[in-house]
């Protein structure tokens, strides 16, 4: 396992030597030119389309909590909330590419290529929401991950896995993580608890597939497990 949990950091000279020496000899000049390409794109540092986690998390209870405390109070609690989505993210230390989307009314909408990078995020969130929580009532989250194919079009996302995602929101309980079939089955080789970190939660039947998907919460035994799975996929 721990050759599927570990994180390195590949240098991309070492890279294009073992490219380079395993490529077949007869098409060496190919493979200069490929592996050129990679460079390219690595220096240009662009966003491109392609496969992502999907991250909609939403604050729960938003329309008991106006009902409440006033329309105001409700609209400072969800700024407090995209800040802090935009706090955990500038503090997250990410390992690979992510990017925030959009913020829709009481939610936000983030994308990412790593699964450990979406848990880094979400446990700083966890932390700073806490500290806010301490002055007004408990911010409780609900986080819902799909994985897909994204187009981009500035940040605003094309994508049917995109529209999956918020059909979601529904089948996931409030203060929980919950995934998609699809994003569990990718990110479970991601953590070291794979084995044990994950437990079905029903179905949602979603456009496009012939049949209900599996639902998956991800299993945190205490308010700071989030941040010992970081940690286990650290080492």
């Amino acid at each position: 396992m721990d050759e599927l949990t570990g994180v390195s950091y590949h240098s991309l000279d070492e890279i294009h030597r073992e490219f380079l020496k395993y490529a077949p000899a007869y098409a060496q000049e190919e493979a200069r030119e490929a592996i050129d390409k990679v460079f390219d794109l690595q220096s240009q540092g662009v966003l491109r389309d392609g496969v992502y986690y999907i991250v909609l998390v939403d604050l729960v209870d938003s329309t008991k909590y106006a009902a409440t405390h006033g329309n105001q109070a409700l609209s400072a609690r969800i700024e407090t909330f995209i800040r802090a989505s935009f706090d955990a993210f500038n503090a997250a230390n990410l390992r690979n590419i992510g990017l925030f989307v959009k913020e829709i009314g009481d939610a936000v909408l983030f994308i990412f290529h790593h699964f450990p990078d979406v848990l880094r995020w979400r446990s700083e969130l966890n932390k700073i929401t806490a500290i806010h929580s301490q002055f007004d009532e408990p911010i409780v989250l609900r986080t819902c991950i799909h994985v897909g194919e994204v187009s981009l079009r500035g940040v605003n996302p094309l994508s049917i896995a995109v529209s999956h995602t918020f059909k979601l929101e529904k089948f996931i309980a409030g203060g929980t993580i919950g995934l998609s079939e699809p994003a569990y089955s990718v990110a479970w080789p991601t953590l070291a608890r794979a084995y044990h970190a994950f437990k079905q939660i029903g179905t949602a039947s979603l456009d496009g597939y012939p049949k209900p998907i599996q639902l998956f919460q991800l299993v945190e035994h205490d308010e700071h497990d989030l941040e010992r799975m970081v940690l286990e996929e650290s080492r």
